[in-house]
């Protein structure tokens, strides 16, 4: 999902872009004038990147290096071994809960521990 900004003449519009399968769908927010939707927008944008509270995990890493589709899993297993909650809540806020639960299942980073602590809270079987 992504927030795009049109201009048009002297005021500017809000539109979603997300993909349903093989097509980008783009859905009309609004204008950027009004409280709401400017809102939306800033929370949009924030999910487009680590918050800086959150880069304290990944020390020795670039943070223009990391991308949050290509590098999800390495983030969400970082962020279920060391995050706080305000991580977590920003991780939930960001990646689906499947995509969370699929790390949980298979990630190598994750120690036993939070691998078990996280199965029991996603009420999942163990999967070997």
């Amino acid at each position: 999902m992504s927030i795009t900004i049109r201009k048009t003449g002297n005021k500017e519009y809000a539109y979603m872009a997300h993909r349903d399968g093989t097509r980008m769908v783009q859905s009309y927010i609004g204008p950027l004038t009004r409280p709401e939707v400017r809102r939306r927008v800033e929370v949009a944008q924030r999910a487009t990147t680590i918050p800086l509270h959150t880069m304290r995990l990944f020390t020795g890493v670039d943070p223009s290096a990391l991308h949050l589709q290509r590098d999800a899993a390495a983030i969400i297993a970082c962020l279920l071994e060391q995050g706080d909650l305000e991580d977590l809540r920003w991780l939930v806020h960001v990646y689906p809960v499947s995509a969370v639960v699929d790390v949980v299942l298979s990630a190598k980073g994750l120690s036993e521990r939070a691998r078990n602590f996280w199965m029991v809270w996603f009420e999942e079987s163990d999967a070997s």
